[in-house]
């Protein structure tokens, strides 16, 4: 099967909903794909304008009938994709925000709806907050570690169990490199569950596919 766009929508659609932390946004793909729908549905309309006309016309407005629906599927798999991201970024806002890491992987209007959100909720929460005794104000931090570390603030679970197809033979590697023993002979079509921090190099090198 052809690896286009829309196959790479389907991918990344699942690898994002199957993933415990949020993966970097395809910004390249979203934008070809919405530039390929929409002229594509400007092409869709302009034949259904013309099948009133000429004997072919019933002929034209199937045909038309059928690509729209095409575009509907597509349309729909993008509405999960940012769906999935949003609620995601919804469930770990702060965390999104105090590592630059992962908030460098949002797209520029996810970065500000993250921080958006955050600010409602500490506002939200403002009122009761300022009520409370010193050391028991604050949304993100019980505990004054020594490495500034924010306690209570949730993260993604990176050793959570995923489901995942190997997308190309690999041979014997290392999974855990703080466990040099711990390798496994990966060939392609090989279906694992495993610990996404395991798995995680290989989904970034588009070795591995989340299902």
């Amino acid at each position: 099967m052809p690896d286009t766009d829309v196959s790479r929508l389907k991918r990344a659609y699942v690898n994002e909903k199957c993933a415990p932390e949020i993966l970097p946004f395809e910004s390249d793909l979203m934008r070809r794909v919405t530039e390929s729908v929409d002229a594509q549905e400007s092409t869709v309309a302009a034949s259904r304008a013309a099948a009133g006309s000429g004997a072919s016309g019933a002929t034209d407005d199937l045909t038309a009938h059928v690509h729209h629906a095409e575009l509907n599927r597509i349309r729909f798999l993008m509405r999960a994709y940012y769906r999935t991201r949003l609620r995601k970024i919804e469930t770990h806002a702060t965390h999104c925000l105090k590592d630059p890491d992962v908030f460098s992987r949002l797209s520029d209007l996810e970065q500000a709806f993250a921080s958006e959100y955050t600010n409602i909720v500490e506002e939200h929460f403002l009122s009761v907050l300022g009520q409370m005794p010193d050391g028991y104000e604050s949304t993100v931090q019980q505990i004054i570690e020594e490495d500034g570390a924010f306690d209570m603030v949730p993260e993604p679970d990176s050793d959570a169990h995923v489901f995942c197809r190997v997308r190309e033979d690999r041979g014997d590697v290392m999974l855990d490199p703080d466990d040099p023993e711990n390798t496994m002979d990966l060939e392609r079509d090989d279906i694992l569950m495993i610990r996404y921090r395991l798995i995680k190099k290989l989904l970034e090198e588009e070795a591995v596919d989340l299902m």
